[in-house]
């Protein structure tokens, strides 16, 4: 049996972190084969929150990955939908509507892509996943990441290699080449990564000055920052919401609806075959923006708490509201501009939410992630690269993908403020003649559909494409120096 090339542990077993086991298990050669081992916190796998959306440029990663026909098996989609196939033709796929008022609400966007939306229940997109790990990979649950340190070198080694020694709450430890943050937006490999480049590389501007980490101008991006917004969430079954109003939008719209008003809106889906809608309230807190979060991130609500927000709007509204049953609250954080995502040493890095946790106003944090292990998996997985490029490798990943997550984030944050009438320029709930209202929406809407291109005018492809180029140039030069080494 072929002994691994190099180990791999993935801390965090959610959908980004059984990516990319899918991405190197689908890419790795049998003659190179890899140690991957899963470390899970809690005692089962699971995810948090209900429903995700899948966008046509993640559906061809799902292609890539050999995903997408099972995937495909648990998605909410219209009769004519067929994601990810190389033809789609346009469906609506992102729909708001001024809803902030008594009367029926007036729809002002209307985003159309190959296939429309796709979405599904998050725990169905996890299944799949798990059925897609190999059982030469392991899964370890209950394995709480408390500290990592590196190793002392082997000194019988061919090369100088520092292994990675994983501490957890359980009292065991482990052992691995690469470390990977799959760990979510509470990720302790990334608090961990920014505590000891901080204490290794800040030099105090006045001699025995000691900064905290969470004061330094650059680590300080470690610690998520609140949004402004809390978000209510909850399952709608639509068989209670539909005998309301049979003709109710959400019945046959095929695609994410948006109910805006000002500073609120809300977004709503089918997953589970149609069997629930997924209700997400996002609600602006007044200068919350950026100001420290001290209560639970998330907590349960009473309905009147949800109701309270939305007094006086549309119909629709009033019946989803009525079906509100159990809601949750969340304190949206995010990640802002995260500097870096790879190790001093340059065997630990981040992926997903670790690395760019973001607002929900895309519904693309999962795709994202998805994305990441997708060419992370690819740049691990390639025959060619060994233990001593890893450092060289990880930061072609950073270079890639770090830049491009942070401007979908900031995007992200960008449309949010668009859909609640809080965007510069633009329509911002303010009184004035219908006709001019229609105006301004008209508007918005056209600005809100070209935010929305990303998702389907551009391809992952371009990114692996970048990331490809630049593994070529690092092994040819390996290539070269190792031969210079033999030759000497």
């Amino acid at each position: 049996m072929t002994e691994p090339k190099f180990r791999i542990a993935i801390c965090g077993g959610g959908i980004a972190g059984l990516a990319l086991a899918i991405a190197l298990n689908q890419y790795t050669p049998p003659e190179s084969p890899l140690q991957v081992d899963i470390y899970e916190g809690d005692p089962e796998l699971r995810t948090v929150g209900a429903g995700i959306t899948v966008w046509p440029r993640t559906w061809g990663v799902m292609r890539h990955l050999g995903v997408r026909d099972d995937l495909l098996r648990v998605t909410v989609k219209t009769p004519s939908q067929t994601p990810g196939s190389q033809a789609d033709d346009l469906s609506p796929a992102f729909v708001a509507r001024k809803a902030d008022q008594l009367e029926e609400g007036h729809t002002f966007a209307r985003v159309d892509a190959p296939a429309g939306s796709t979405t599904m229940h998050r725990r169905d997109m996890m299944d799949v996943f798990l059925s897609h790990i190999p059982s030469s990979y392991t899964v370890h649950t209950s394995k709480r990441l408390l500290r990592y340190v590196q190793a002392a070198p082997d000194s019988t080694a061919a090369t100088a290699h520092n292994p990675i020694i994983l501490h957890f709450s359980d009292g065991t430890n482990a052992e691995a080449d690469v470390l990977v943050g799959a760990d979510g937006i509470h990720s302790a490999v990334r608090m961990l990564m920014y505590e000891d480049a901080h204490a290794r590389e800040y030099v105090p501007s006045i001699p025995g000055d000691l900064l905290a980490r969470e004061n330094c101008v650059r680590c300080a991006a470690a610690s998520p920052r609140w949004t402004g917004v809390h978000s209510y969430r909850c399952l709608i079954p639509t068989k209670k919401l539909y005998a309301l109003n049979p003709e109710h939008a959400t019945a046959s719209i095929g695609a994410v609806l948006c109910y805006s008003g000002k500073s609120n809106h809300i977004i709503t889906y089918q997953i589970s075959s149609g069997k629930f809608l997924n209700f997400v309230a996002i609600c602006r807190e007044p200068d919350g923006e950026g100001a420290l979060y001290l209560g639970k991130w998330v907590s349960d609500v009473s309905r009147d708490e949800v109701v309270s927000k939305f007094v006086g709007w549309e119909p629709e509204v009033e019946q989803m509201l009525e079906c509100v049953d159990n809601p949750s609250r969340w304190a949206i954080h995010a990640l802002d501009n995260l500097p870096f995502a790879v190790s001093s040493a340059g065997n630990v890095v981040l992926l997903g939410d670790a690395m760019h946790a973001m607002s929900p106003n895309f519904g693309a944090g999962g795709g994202q992630a998805i994305e990441d292990a997708y060419i992370l998996g690819r740049l691990l997985a390639s025959p060619h690269v060994s233990l001593a490029d890893i450092p060289a490798v990880l930061r072609i990943y950073e270079r890639v993908r770090l830049p491009f997550a942070n401007d979908v984030s900031r995007r992200s944050r960008e449309v949010g403020l668009m859909y609640e009438f809080n965007a510069p320029g633009y329509y911002d709930g303010s009184p004035t003649t219908e006709e001019h209202v229609r105006a301004q929406l008209d508007i918005l809407g056209e600005a809100i559909g070209e935010m929305w291109q990303w998702q389907w005018t551009e391809s992952v492809d371009s990114l692996w494409a970048l990331a490809e180029k630049e593994l070529g140039t690092l092994l040819s030069e390996s290539q070269r120096r190792g031969g210079e080494l033999h030759v000497n």
